[in-house]
């Protein structure tokens, strides 16, 4: 991925945060970029753990064939391309453990902890704050086999607000708009950096990881449904029933009203919670 084919940002703000600056060489950095996934699917020649981030999307994607809201001065967007020949495991447990990636990076650069929402969501009260979308590309030889992981995360809330059908549901990690973050006396681009970085060490990380448990563990315990009665929705009757917990690879375990337990693996369900979120 030469710097010649995009206008790509300095990755000198990142060096005094990142754990090990040699892994800047495989990180390419945009002001704005149409998707992040689709620059690496575009690339997928690209070395086992490349990141490309973006402050801005045009055409950001998220699960279900939907759009994420990707405006300038208001989050920021990275995708992280993996090799499942350099980690046959990974595979099984990419999502969990890229959505315990974005809540650690977003608790050691903001000093906030989200909860998680089943599958892929990271919330902050009511409101989310980040998604995660996954992509991959089957091939009979292993290794052109990749998985490419989205993660959008809302840093702070759009000079003009979240559109009218997701306001309702969207927040931020800040909580304030980026104008007001620097009049208060905080540096965006610097907590855009620091952000940056910490999602840098952990996707890092995630991609030499060879056990879920480590990271099942924290998904687990920083879950907002556990105990809490839902309706899974998207594959089907509706299914109600109540959360009981996780699998060691992030699977729903759910107990339905006639006791039973069922373990819903796919990622293209959605949740519908019948009490608010705490």
């Amino acid at each position: 991925m030469s710097n010649s084919e995009m206008q790509w940002k300095d990755l000198s703000p990142l060096i005094p945060y990142v754990q090990n600056p040699s892994v800047l060489k495989n990180v390419r950095w945009a002001e704005n970029l149409g998707s992040t996934n689709d620059v690496l699917k575009a690339h997928p020649d690209a070395p086992h753990g490349t990141i490309v981030a973006a402050d801005a999307q045009n055409a950001g994607k998220g699960r279900l064939g939907r759009s994420f809201f990707s405006p300038k001065d208001s989050g920021l967007y990275l995708s992280v391309l993996y090799r499942p020949a350099e980690s046959r495991a990974l595979s099984s447990f990419v999502t969990m453990g890229a959505c315990v990636a974005a809540l650690e990076a977003v608790a050691k650069a903001c000093g906030v902890t989200p909860a998680i929402k089943w599958v892929n969501d990271l919330m902050i009260g009511p409101k989310k704050i980040a998604g995660i979308l996954t992509e991959s590309r089957a091939d009979p030889n292993p290794e052109r086999q990749f998985i490419v992981v989205g993660i959008g995360l809302n840093l702070f809330i759009p000079e003009r607000g979240f559109p009218d059908e997701i306001a309702d549901r969207a927040g931020s990690i800040t909580g304030v708009t980026a104008k007001a973050y620097g009049e208060r006396g905080g540096d965006p681009a610097d907590l855009r950096a620091r952000l940056l970085a910490a999602m840098i060490d952990g996707l890092t990380a995630l991609g030499r990881a060879r056990r879920p448990e480590p990271y099942a563990e924290i998904y687990r315990s920083h879950s907002n449904l556990v105990g809490r009665k839902v309706i899974l929705t998207g594959a089907g009757e509706p299914l109600p029933g109540t959360v009981i917990g996780f699998d060691r690879f992030g699977h729903l375990k759910l107990q339905d009203e006639g006791g039973s337990l069922r373990i819903i693996t796919s990622g293209e369900l959605t949740l519908r919670v019948q009490e608010p979120l705490r």
